[in-house]
């Protein structure tokens, strides 16, 4: 799956596109908002995977942005942040992590993430 990785830490980015690559999957990083809204833009990702916290656009409006503008297939959206009230970010987003989050929790998204792409395509046929 083609997964954009939005996270203004770069060793943060950095590792959770190793540990996506190391499971098959194919890892695009973004620093900020405004790239990858850009990148979004030019590819259908089927996961992205956002930092709430980012410089300039925060993840929730880049998430608000994917909703509301017609890319090519909406991609499975997870919000990763540190902040303890979460709450208001859940209409957003598919699934909500919570740093530090476990693998298991970031595989059990990944596979949220692969099981919606295939309902998507089901759903499309």
């Amino acid at each position: 799956m083609d997964v954009l990785v939005v996270e203004d830490n770069e060793d943060v980015a950095d590792s959770l596109a190793f540990l996506l690559d190391c499971y098959g999957h194919h890892a695009t990083v973004a620093q900020d908002g405004e790239t990858a809204l850009s990148l979004l833009g030019g590819h259908a990702f089927g996961l992205v995977l956002l930092d709430e916290n980012l410089p300039g656009i925060k993840g929730s409006a880049v998430a608000r942005s994917i909703i509301t503008t017609p890319f090519a297939g909406r991609p499975f959206i997870v919000s990763m942040t540190g902040d303890s009230e979460v709450g208001g970010l859940t209409g957003l987003f598919d699934v909500c992590l919570r740093k530090p989050f476990s693998l298991d929790a970031f595989l059990q998204a990944i596979e949220d993430a692969r099981m919606w792409e295939q309902a998507s395509a089901l759903l499309a046929a």
